[in-house]
């Protein structure tokens, strides 16, 4: 018997307001509930909503403490194809949801905005030439001047939350 990791079951996410975080995720990413989580109480304080076509679930977690610790936080990127973050870029000014520009970034090309906490949501669209150009044959990731902010960086200038 091998001890391989076979994919992404889930990403987790603490949220300070349950319903309108999940209204936004469905409404801006076009997930799918799938479960919702009651406590003890009764009072249901989580769900797992379905990525389409991605085979994996990212869940939402009342706990507004836990939420404020994520914010400006960039825990994952969701992956799409080039020709599909300008599509997402067309998707999110339609929806009136603020993001940062299309960037080249240390594999591909990136988009930002931010959820309703202030966490930040990457779309990577991974491209070999751009890699190339700037990862070395070690592996070292070569920074530019396009790259996306790190946590020392200044945070953007507009208020990405929808």
């Amino acid at each position: 018997m091998n001890a391989v990791l076979t994919g992404v079951h889930h990403l987790k996410l603490w949220v300070s307001d349950l319903q309108r975080s999940r209204a936004w995720y469905e409404r801006v990413l076009g997930l799918e509930h799938h479960i919702s989580f009651q406590d003890d109480d009764g009072v249901i304080r989580g769900v797992s909503l379905l990525v389409p076509g991605a085979g994996f679930q990212i869940a939402l977690r009342e706990n507004p403490a836990l939420a404020a610790a994520l914010r400006d936080a960039d825990p994952f990127a969701l992956q799409v194809t080039r020709d599909g973050l300008d599509a997402w870029v067309a998707r999110l000014d339609e929806l009136g949801v603020p993001h940062g520009p299309l960037i080249r970034a240390s594999a591909g090309h990136a988009l930002g905005f931010t959820d309703p906490d202030g966490v930040q949501i990457r779309l990577y669209a991974p491209d070999e030439e751009v890699h190339a150009a700037q990862v070395d044959a070690e592996g070292v990731y070569r920074s530019g001047p396009s790259d996306p902010p790190g946590p020392s960086d200044p945070p953007p200038a507009p208020d990405h939350r929808a």
